[in-house]
């Protein structure tokens, strides 16, 4: 690949995961330059992919000819060159590390779950769609960072379902007026609360469904608990960053409890003076894991 073009993809993904994601973009300065230059690639094709399916102003069916697309595209040399820049980032980045190709396909399967306006029986339904669209996320972040250990992945799997439980309590009403609902269907069952989108606006509905996201982050605080146990297992700098994304994302999770029902009015987010805060936490449970690890060793 031609340097001028190189240079352009890497300004391109640092682009995407700053408008993106503060938290993660703020986490991220804590790689190593090598390691960032991947993980800001691996961020912009899995935003891209996100963003192409959430476009309502798009007809449901041309999404998911555009989903299929992006698979063609991310994994067939032989298709035209001439491919998004999220696109062209991922295939330099498959070249660069190797990551099992069912990875990215499960991601792209669990997009397809949310074209198809799926919904969740259980929470155990619900956890495989989490697995699909963000515990992959944190399994091909091990290959992205390097890690060694086996170990690791089931770690990174809890670590990444648990922050798409955050998300999906965060954002339950955003989600709501497109048609997705992920509280499981029998949690609204036995709180004889309807599933039909139209209900989530209704202030009474709302304060019912406060409980129910509860739940839902009390089993997020368990996974991340998880995800804390596998800090021992990635390299100093990488276990840094993903202990203060952690740290961030758990917050807006905590945030949207103490808020109740009012944290739908606006969208949860954590203030930078706070995050330095959390950044401060973050690296103390990082140099907790890597005194773990040196015990392993004695």
């Amino acid at each position: 690949m031609p340097k001028g073009e190189a240079i352009n993809l890497e300004r391109y993904s640092y682009e995407a995961i700053k408008k993106g994601s503060l938290s993660f973009s703020f986490a991220s300065t804590l790689f190593s330059r090598k390691v960032r230059d991947r993980v800001v690639k691996l961020y912009a094709w899995c935003r891209f992919v996100d963003d192409q399916i959430d476009d309502e102003n798009v007809a449901l069916e041309h999404r998911k000819w555009r989903l299929d697309k992006i698979a063609k595209q991310s994994f067939d040399t032989l298709v035209s060159t001439s491919v998004p820049p999220a696109i062209a980032a991922f295939r330099v980045l498959r070249h660069e590390i190797h990551m099992p190709k069912e990875h990215p396909f499960d991601l792209l399967s669990g997009m397809r779950m949310d074209l198809d306006r799926e919904r969740y029986a259980s929470l155990e339904d619900l956890e495989l769609y989490c697995y699909r669209v963000a515990g992959v996320v944190g399994l091909m972040m091990t290959h992205v960072m390097g890690v060694s250990s086996p170990k690791a992945y089931q770690h990174a799997v809890d670590l990444g379902v648990a922050m798409q439980l955050t998300n999906i309590s965060r954002d339950i009403l955003t989600d709501a007026r497109m048609g997705r609902i992920y509280v499981p269907l029998d949690w609204l069952s036995e709180s004889s609360l309807p599933s039909d989108p139209m209900f989530f606006e209704e202030t009474d509905f709302k304060d019912k469904l406060v409980p129910l996201v509860q739940r839902l982050l009390l089993r997020a605080d368990t996974l991340y608990k998880s995800g804390d146990e596998g800090l021992k297992y990635l390299p100093f700098r990488c276990s840094m960053a993903v202990a203060i994304a952690r740290e961030v994302y758990s917050a807006i999770g905590r945030e949207v409890t103490v808020r109740g029902a009012s944290a739908w009015d606006t969208r949860t987010y954590i203030p930078l003076s706070r995050k330095l805060r959390l950044g401060l936490k973050g690296l103390g449970k990082s140099l907790w894991s890597r005194i773990q690890r040196l015990k392993r060793y004695d």
